[in-house]
């Protein structure tokens, strides 16, 4: 009997439960996933989210769910449509190649909908030690990032801390993808969900007072209600094993700022390393050290975007534009090559392209 316990039941937790579900199943029936939560002690994020390539395929076979059978909120995503960003053209669409598309989702409905799935054993309980109190061959902390290990985490480098959040209750048809906005401040998120519109104000809180923040966010979008706002870290996990069993996932592995919508992918390829270190396909310090790339490699594609700079000539884009950025040689082989196979972290040949051409025109 093979079995995997999953702590947290957001964007990760869910993840993870179906990736490893699906994988498994295809190799033995004797398997089970038990998910445990705690809603109030680590509540599920109200905030539309994109996703990347992939994942629908996931969420339809898994859960028999797609973007237009909204049995989690989702609505079609056709790319990102990037706003004032760099100096040559008002607006830079980077969308997916052969008619491929992901969705935009609200978390909390997917979670709802993996939890009443029947595909797993849910438990609603707070877990404080997780290899104590869990009977399993393998735990997934989802649970995001906490303070027990933090000789463990390591800093990223990146303009943001901060963000404020708003919702408004309409619904764009022809929104079909995600918008990202530079501001004076930083840059906003614009999700169309399924009957609302999530939208997200990112900026630097020691650059800019949280008062200017508010006021640009409100006169900018016509934001009414500031329902929630975050202050957060960019960092990684040094190690993703922690204990004998527990293996970090999502924001208790890591976090950096959503440009480019790049955490359920990046919580996609946790799962596919993790897979290999469970089943010994590979040994523990690679499968560590590929996650690591991975994050490196995703912060160095999010600080390339802040190079171009927008239209705005502020101290954020100054500050944004100053920060250290010193990629490795594969990333430069990306841009000057022409082999279209081959992948750095999320990216292929074609989205180094489509960005580079937008902001140099």
């Amino acid at each position: 009997m093979i079995k995997i316990a999953i702590i947290g039941a957001g964007n990760a937790g869910c993840i993870t439960a179906l990736h490893f579900y699906k994988y498994i199943s295809e190799k033995t029936s004797n398997f089970e996933i038990d998910i445990y939560h705690s809603p109030i002690e680590h509540p599920i994020e109200k905030v539309g989210q994109g996703t990347t390539l992939g994942v629908p395929e996931l969420y339809g076979e898994m859960l028999k769910t797609d973007w237009y059978n909204n049995k989690i909120g989702a609505t079609i995503k056709t790319g990102i449509l990037y706003e004032d960003w760099g100096k040559k053209q008002d607006k830079i669409f980077h969308g997916f190649i052969l008619g491929e598309t992901a969705i935009h989702l609200v978390p909390k409905k997917l979670s709802k909908t993996v939890i009443e799935s029947n595909l797993f054993t849910v438990t609603e309980k707070v877990i404080n030690d997780p290899e104590k109190e869990i009977d399993a061959n393998v735990i997934f902390d989802c649970r995001g990032r906490h303070n027990r290990n933090k000789n463990n985490y390591e800093s990223l480098i990146n303009p943001l801390n901060s963000v404020l959040l708003s919702t408004k209750h309409e619904r764009d048809p022809d929104l079909t993808y995600t918008r990202c906005v530079a501001t004076p401040n930083g840059w906003t998120f614009v999700i169309p969900n399924e009957n609302s519109v999530s939208y997200g104000y990112l900026y630097n809180n020691k650059i800019t007072t949280r008062n200017d923040a508010v006021n640009d966010f409100c006169e900018r979008f016509n934001i009414s209600t500031i329902y929630d706002e975050l202050v957060f870290e960019n960092y990684m996990a040094k190690d993703f094993l922690v204990g004998e069993r527990t293996l970090l996932q999502g924001n208790a592995y890591g976090f950096i700022e959503p440009l480019e919508a790049t955490s359920v992918g990046f919580y996609q390829h946790i799962c596919r390393q993790s897979w290999d270190f469970i089943f010994k396909i590979r040994n523990y310090d690679y499968c560590n050290n590929e996650i690591k790339r991975n994050m490196i490699q995703l912060q160095n594609i999010i600080l390339w975007h802040y190079q171009y700079g927008s239209k705005y000539d502020t101290p954020f884009w100054e500050y944004a534009k100053s920060l250290p950025f010193n990629p490795d040689n594969d990333f430069f082989n990306m841009i000057n090559g022409n082999d279209y196979s081959r992948s750095y972290s999320q990216w292929k040949k074609w989205n180094f392209d489509i960005w580079q051409k937008g902001v140099e025109i």
